[in-house]
Order: C-alpha cells, then structure tokens, then sequence
C-alpha cells in the first residue's frame, strides 16, 4: 500500500534562479540591446554573441540558445535550421526580456 504523506515535503518551490537561467537571461538581454534602429530583430552570429556576452564557449553558447528556443524566445535563421550560425531574437523573447527587466512595484 501506498504510503500517504504530505507534498510539501516532496516538493519544494526554489524561487532563486540558477547559473543556467541567468545565462540564458544574459544572451536575452545582449540580443535585446543591439537590435538594429528600426526596432526589427537583426541576425547574431554565435560568434558575436560570444563576443559581446560573458559565455565565450561557442558550444555552450549554441547549447543555451536551444534551450531558449525551445522556449520559443530565440529562432535560428532562416526558421528550421538548426545548424544555423545566426540566430534572432523572437517577439516573444522581445517581451519576456522587458518582463524580466521591468522594475516591480512593491
């Protein structure tokens, strides 16, 4: 028989974020900045990103961007491919980076 306990002892909410989130908040907020004057979401090169970000590791930089793709807050360029060096920052991202940056009222 199944034994019947409490949940909260089996799950316990973090509300600290880790080396990963920030990392990925990071490249959101790189991407956020350097998009060109007309307000249209501009191409980066992983390359340049590892330039302009803290990541300097091209793999962990490409690692992270999957991750945020699955997110739908990045998209390769062109859409689809996966092997792409370039990558765009999406409107969703575009709105989940001024979430994250917005100042909260307390």
């Amino acid at each position: 028989m199944a034994q019947v306990g409490s949940n909260q002892s089996q799950y316990k909410t973090s509300r600290t974020l880790t080396d990963a989130h920030k990392r990925q908040i990071e490249i959101l907020q790189v991407m956020a900045e350097h998009i060109s004057v007309q307000g249209q979401s501009r191409q980066f090169e992983i390359s340049e990103l590892c330039t302009i970000s803290t990541i300097k590791d091209e793999k962990e930089m490409t690692r992270f961007l999957l991750i945020l793709e699955g997110q739908k807050l990045v998209s390769p360029y062109p859409e689809g491919n996966f092997t792409s060096s370039r990558w765009i920052l999406t409107k969703e991202g575009s709105k989940a980076i001024r979430m994250f940056t917005r100042p909260t009222v307390q």
